[in-house]
C-alpha cells in the first residue's frame, strides 16, 4: 500500500506530540492553489491562518482506493503562513487526481480542505508518442487556457472614497471556473496595492492575503493551473518602475504569493520566466524591474531607456530560437505552434498611450526585428492593463522578411472598465456588428484544437454575466466569428 514513508509518518507523530493545541485549531486562510505542474509533480500553494503543520494526499481519480500523502510543512509568521506543497510519488503523465489538504493531529489527520470538489492533472505527454489515426509521430492534445488582469476586491478603510466601489462583478470568477480551463495566465494588476499597503512589506503581505480570501477564486485556483506575471499595482505604487524602493520585497512577495517555475535568471534578476503546455511555449515578462519612467527623458542625455531591459529581451529571444530550434515540420521533431509570450502592458496597440510597449520605441524596434529576422512562427502576446480588452494584428517587416504577429488583450476583470482606445490602427476587428473592442470587465479563453499540421486557436472574450462577447449572430451559441479562429499556419 503507498503510504506515506516512515520518516514523515514520525515526523507526523512528533509534531502532533508537541503542539496538539495549534494543530487542532489550524485553519485554511487561502487556497489551495495548483501552481507549476510537470509531467511528475504537481505543486499546491496553500496559506493557513497560524503556524500550522499541513500537507496534501491525493489519488488517481480513476483508482481512488491506493492513496498517497506529499511531504509534510509547517508553516512560519515570517513567510505569511504560506507552504508550497509538492505531490510527487504517484504522479505520472496526464493522470487526473483527487486531493485535500490536510494537517497531523493525534488519531485521524484533520482535513482542512475547503467544501468543493477538487482535482488536478498532470502535464501530458505526447511527444514522440504516435498518433495513428493521425499517421503522426507525435499524440498532439486539445487544451483550452485562460487569460485575465486587473482584479480589484474592495477593502472597506483602504479604498478609494467617494462613489461606487471600484470592484465589482465577482461573480466573473463563477463564469470563468464553469469554462473549466487547464490553465489560468493571470497577466498583472492581480491585485491592487493602495497606499496603505505599497509602504511596508507587511502590506504587500496584507493585501495579497485580504484579497485571496475573497471565495469566488476558489473554483479556479483549486482546479485550474495558475500562472502570473505582474504589472504595476501588484508590483507596488501607480506606473513605477525600476525606482521602487521596495523593489526587492516586492519580488520576494510575487514570487511567495504564486508557484511560477523560476523567477529571473542569476544575473539578471526579475519575474521573468518559461513554461510550456502542449504545443504552447509561454513566456512571461517582467515589465516592472528594469523599466525607466515613462515620462522620462534620458535618451536626451545619449542614456537608454529600458523597458523590458536587453537583458530580458535577449532571454526572450534567445528562448524563442531555442524552441524553434526543436520544432520541425517534417516529423523528426515535435513543432511547437504557439508561442504566448505574456506582459502586463500592451504591445502592438499603436495608440499614443505612453505606458504601451509599442512607445518604448528602440526596445520594441529591436523585439520585433529579432522575432521577424530568427524566422520565429506563432508569435501571440498576451496582455492587459488597458482596463478593456482587443485583438490586434500587424505584419512586421525586416529587410526582406515578413511576419505576422497576434495579440490578445483582456481587462479588467473586476477593476473599473472603459471603451478604450479610438486612434488604433492594429486592432482586428473580431466582434459582430459595429462593436470592435470590449468595454466591459471580461477575459478570455484560447483552445488550441486540431491535428498537429492545422492548428487552431479560437478566442472567445467572456462578461461576468457569461455572455460570448465575439458570438456569431444567428450562430448556434458558443460559436464564435470567423476572425476569432486563428490558424497556426497564419502566423
Amino acid at each position: 500500500m503507498k503510504k506515506s514513508s516512515l520518516y514523515t509518518t514520525l515526523a507526523f507523530s512528533v509534531i502532533s506530540l508537541l503542539v496538539p493545541s495549534a494543530l487542532s485549531a489550524a485553519k485554511l486562510l487561502n487556497g489551495p492553489m495548483l501552481t507549476h505542474t510537470t509531467m511528475h509533480s504537481v505543486q499546491v500553494w496553500v496559506q493557513t491562518e497560524e503556524p500550522t503543520t499541513v500537507y496534501l494526499e491525493y489519488w488517481l481519480e480513476s483508482a481512488p482506493e491506493t492513496k498517497w500523502t506529499s511531504a509534510p510543512i509547517t508553516t512560519a509568521t515570517e513567510t505569511a503562513h504560506v507552504a508550497k506543497l509538492k505531490a510527487l510519488e504517484g504522479i505520472e503523465p496526464g493522470q487526473v487526481y483527487g486531493y485535500r489538504v490536510l494537517t497531523p493531529i493525534l488519531g485521524d489527520p484533520l482535513e482542512i480542505s475547503p467544501d468543493i470538489p477538487m482535482s488536478f492533472q498532470s502535464k501530458p505527454r505526447w511527444r514522440f508518442v504516435p498518433d495513428e489515426a493521425e499517421k503522426s509521430r507525435h499524440s498532439i492534445f486539445d487544451y483550452r487556457i485562460a487569460i485575465g488582469s486587473c482584479v480589484y476586491i474592495n477593502e472597506e478603510g483602504a479604498d478609494r472614497e467617494g462613489g461606487s466601489p471600484y470592484g465589482g462583478n465577482y461573480e466573473i470568477f463563477d463564469v470563468l471556473a464553469a469554462q473549466e480551463p487547464d490553465i489560468m495566465l493571470w497577466m498583472g494588476d492581480n491585485v491592487y496595492y493602495r497606499e496603505n499597503d505599497y509602504e511596508h512589506r507587511e502590506g504587500l503581505i496584507h493585501r495579497w492575503t485580504h484579497d485571496r480570501q475573497m471565495p469566488k477564486f476558489l473554483p479556479v485556483f483549486a482546479n485550474t493551473i495558475n500562472y502570473a506575471t505582474w504589472d504595476d499595482h501588484d508590483y507596488g505604487p501607480n506606473d513605477l518602475g525600476r525606482n521602487y524602493w521596495l523593489k526587492e520585497d516586492a519580488t520576494e512577495i510575487f514570487q511567495l504569493m504564486w508557484g511560477n517555475p523560476t523567477a529571473g535568471l542569476p544575473e539578471t534578476p526579475g519575474i521573468f520566466t518559461y513554461v510550456n503546455w502542449g504545443d504552447a511555449n509561454i513566456y512571461l515578462l517582467d515589465n516592472r524591474t528594469y523599466q525607466a519612467p515613462v515620462t522620462g527623458n534620458p535618451e536626451a542625455f545619449d542614456e537608454p531607456k529600458p523597458y523590458f531591459g536587453k537583458e530580458q529581451i535577449d532571454w526572450l529571444i534567445d528562448q524563442l530560437v531555442w524552441t524553434k530550434s526543436q520544432s520541425k515540420n517534417n516529423g523528426s521533431s515535435y513543432p511547437s505552434r504557439f508561442n504566448l509570450i505574456v506582459m502586463g502592458s500592451q504591445a502592438l496597440n499603436t495608440s499614443d498611450n505612453p505606458y504601451s510597449f509599442y512607445n518604448a520605441t528602440e526596445e520594441w524596434q529591436y523585439l520585433m526585428d529579432r522575432i521577424v529576422a530568427e524566422g520565429i512562427r506563432g508569435v501571440i502576446f498576451l496582455s492587459g492593463d488597458v482596463h478593456f480588452g482587443e485583438v490586434n494584428k500587424i505584419e512586421h517587416t525586416w529587410k526582406d522578411k515578413t511576419s505576422s504577429i497576434l495579440e490578445v488583450t483582456s481587462s479588467p476583470m473586476t477593476a473599473g472598465s472603459w471603451p478604450g482606445h479610438q486612434d488604433n490602427e492594429a486592432r482586428l476587428d473580431i466582434f459582430p456588428g459595429e462593436m470592435d473592442r470590449v468595454g466591459e470587465r471580461n477575459f478570455v479563453t484560447l483552445d488550441f484544437e486540431g491535428p498537429l499540421n492545422d492548428r487552431t486557436m479560437t478566442i472567445r472574450y467572456w462578461n461576468a454575466e457569461g455572455k460570448l462577447l465575439n458570438q456569431e449572430p444567428g450562430a448556434t451559441p458558443g460559436t464564435v466569428t470567423e476572425a476569432s479562429i486563428i490558424k497556426a499556419n497564419d502566423l
